[in-house]
């Protein structure tokens, strides 16, 4: 109830009254709902799928290791396309790249939904992750573009809602479907969305001029450097299972190596720059990027590690594990617009370094959990760690794209989502590696409960110690001056 009125008092009242009444005459709003729209579905189609597992396993005959590829073919495509779909964009514009997004969204669903044979559903995730790359490339840049200079942290912080609301609905959403429709549900869904996304992108963006880049199509560093992010998350999830002289894993960190070599080589050169290796001269990209990057591997841990702890250690089921995993996400969503309002005002350094603080302080908290911890501290613990994620990640967000021209807010807003899905795979494959480590000593030594609590404790202070690589980037970033 309190946060309801909350979000009533600062959202409703205010944004979302003003969304309504302006749509009718500011052009902004409803560029801005197609946006939105496409950015919801692409984090619900990431979190819903997430509560169906076990039963499309089930239904399949597969084991885990084989069904987490739903997951997997979805978060590589992402990874693999997201800078590409960025400096396409650039060169076709907006309208183009969002009915391309919502067209292969709607396909991608279709073909999930109508799945009989595990090979189908993976190419039908492949396919809607494609969709679901361009919404998060082009994203952030668009709404940079629609908004003025000194709304662009609210403009943000609209979409850092939507975000979180996807991430926030997906769980719950999920498991209402499974209740009541067989699993295919959790993929029809985005259908009829869809095509109402795309429906109103041919109907709004008629009227929207947007300035083209007139420069050369420039791929091949894109196609580089994704080519050197798949293959090292790939080599992250291979590392535990196979020894360091392996010949596999030899072959990937060398396609690794190599494709970041010639990633270097081409953005050395002006001809094929897709940004040009003199950006890391610009110490507001730089700073933005390494604070979002290590904020996200040190999320990732708890992301990872809490259900399990919830589930093993205190015994609470499956959906009340959901409740649970839903703070983090409704916290973004309450504080991320309300960050992206005051740095507009009063810029990102204390906004980013006040958020990097909280959220260390609420891993602490959670870095301190044990098998004794009660309900009223877990929630505290989570609802601290969302905070400082909303508070931190608008602003960074806004200095991010502030930091570069016009010409190439498309591509950053392609490296601003790969960046923050870079970090939470890093994070994941580290802390899962991590884990694992302290497990083994740790099971020597105590009974399993508090086996996996200490392994826990541990992995979470590593997170924090990462953090702190955040707070440093936020602290020496330069400061906005309103003019």
């Amino acid at each position: 109830m309190i946060i309801w009125r909350f979000v009533k008092f600062f959202y409703l009242n205010d944004l979302g009254e003003k969304i309504l009444s302006m749509m009718q005459t500011d052009n902004k709003y409803k560029l801005f709902l197609i946006g939105a729209i496409g950015t919801f579905m692409a984090t619900l189609d990431g979190s819903i799928v997430n509560v169906a597992l076990p039963t499309i396993s089930s239904d399949f005959g597969c084991t885990v290791d084989k069904i987490a590829w739903v997951a997997l073919s979805y978060s590589l495509t992402l990874i693999s396309l997201m800078l590409i779909f960025g400096v396409w964009s650039g060169k076709k514009g907006y309208a183009f790249s969002y009915r391309f997004g919502y067209i292969f969204l709607v396909l991608g669903s279709l073909i999930c939904s109508l799945s009989v044979t595990f090979p189908v559903l993976i190419l039908g995730r492949i396919v809607q992750a494609t969709g679901s790359a361009m919404f998060a490339a082009i994203g952030p840049g668009m709404v940079t573009t629609v908004f003025p200079e000194n709304e662009r942290g609210k403009g943000i912080g609209m979409m850092v809602m939507m975000v979180s609301a996807g991430f926030m609905v997906g769980p719950p959403l999920g498991g209402l479907l499974l209740t009541f429709f067989p699993w295919q549900s959790v993929f029809a869904i985005n259908i009829p969305i869809g095509i109402l996304g795309l429906l109103l992108t041919f109907k709004y963006f008629k009227k929207f001029q947007q300035k083209l880049s007139d420069k050369k199509l420039r791929l091949k560093s894109a196609m580089a450097i994704s080519t050197a992010l798949v293959s090292l998350t790939f080599l992250l999830t291979m590392i535990k299972n196979h020894k360091v002289y392996d010949f596999d894993l030899i072959g990937v960190g060398l396609i690794t190596l190599t494709a970041f070599v010639l990633f270097l080589k081409f953005e050395s050169k002006e001809k094929s720059a897709m940004i040009g290796l003199y950006i890391f001269k610009n110490r507001q990209f730089v700073v933005s990027v390494i604070a979002m990057l290590f904020m996200f591997i040190s999320l990732a841990g708890v992301l990872l590690l809490v259900p399990f702890y919830l589930e093993q250690v205190k015994n609470f089921p499956p959906q009340q594990v959901g409740y649970f995993l839903i703070i983090i996400p409704v916290m973004m969503f309450i504080f991320a617009p309300t960050s992206g309002k005051l740095s507009d005002k009063f810029g990102y350094r204390l906004l980013t370094c006040s958020g990097i603080l909280i959220l260390m302080t609420g891993l602490y908290l959670l870095s301190q959990l044990s098998p004794e911890s009660d309900k009223i501290y877990i929630i505290l613990c989570l609802a601290l760690t969302g905070m400082g994620v909303g508070i931190f990640n608008t602003p960074n967000s806004s200095a991010l794209m502030g930091s570069v021209t016009k010409e190439l807010r498309a591509v950053t807003s392609s490296i601003l989502a790969t960046t923050r899905n870079i970090g939470i795979s890093l994070g994941v494959a580290l802390s899962t590696t991590l884990f694992i480590y302290f497990q083994n000593i740790n099971l020597n030594l105590y009974e399993k409960t508090i086996s996996f609590s200490s392994s826990y404790s541990s992995v979470i202070n590593i997170s924090i110690g990462i953090t702190v690589i955040s707070l440093l980037a936020s602290f020496v970033r330069i400061e906005k001056r309103n003019k």
